[in-house]
């Protein structure tokens, strides 16, 4: 049995021309290739979300080079503030057939997090992130959805501490019920600074 060693570097950027390759040798497609085939489906619900998670990143200006999929929280701020985010995503319309719009509910579920040092998951279900946002794709009418238009998304964004202190363990939260508890409406250019609001707000009631 040959020795067993596992991965231990950072992801990096792959240049968009970098080929596949068949015994050491360059194959005709690339990873850009592949991007084009994986993720050229942005209405899809499950791509969505990713998608989501890199308009908040880069509105934070804190988007990694690279997203690490198992990291406790989708985003953190560079310093001095190291804000942790979790986003969320939701639309009226679907990428498969629909009789009517989706109704909007986002997940909040409480998740036990996993530490990428230890490999091990924390004891306790607990939010990890100081805010969250939401972030719903607003059109109702497929002629006219384009996921990659800012302007068709609105945000809404929470203090952690918030969802913790009105809706406890609950798993999911509506539209409705975030606007009652003081969500509104934001265009793109208003998250940074509704985020650093939050988390500020977030500290003073924790």
């Amino acid at each position: 049995m040959s020795e067993f060693h596992p991965v231990q570097r950072a992801p990096e950027p792959l240049p968009p021309e970098t080929s596949f390759t068949y015994k050491d040798k360059p194959t005709s497609f690339s990873i850009q290739d592949f991007w084009i085939w994986a993720a050229s489906d942005v209405l899809n619900n499950t791509l969505r979300g990713t998608v989501a998670e890199y308009i908040v990143s880069q509105a934070t200006e804190a988007c990694a080079s690279v997203r690490v999929e198992w990291d406790p929280v989708d985003i953190t701020t560079p310093d001095p503030e190291e804000i942790k985010i979790e986003v969320k995503s939701a639309a009226y319309l679907q990428s498969w057939p629909q009789k009517r719009p989706s109704a909007i509910s986002f997940g909040i579920a409480k998740k036990r997090p996993w530490d990428p040092e230890t490999n091990q998951y924390g004891e306790t279900r607990v939010r990890s992130a100081h805010v969250y946002v939401f972030c719903l794709l607003t059109p109702k009418d497929g002629r006219d959805v384009k996921p990659l238009d800012l302007t068709q998304w609105a945000f809404y964004v929470l203090p952690t501490s918030k969802l913790d202190s009105s809706l406890g363990d609950q798993k999911t939260v509506s539209l409705s019920r975030l606007k009652k508890l003081g969500a509104e409406p934001l265009d793109y250019d208003q998250i940074r600074n509704a985020v650093l609001k939050a988390h500020n707000d977030g500290w003073k009631n924790t």
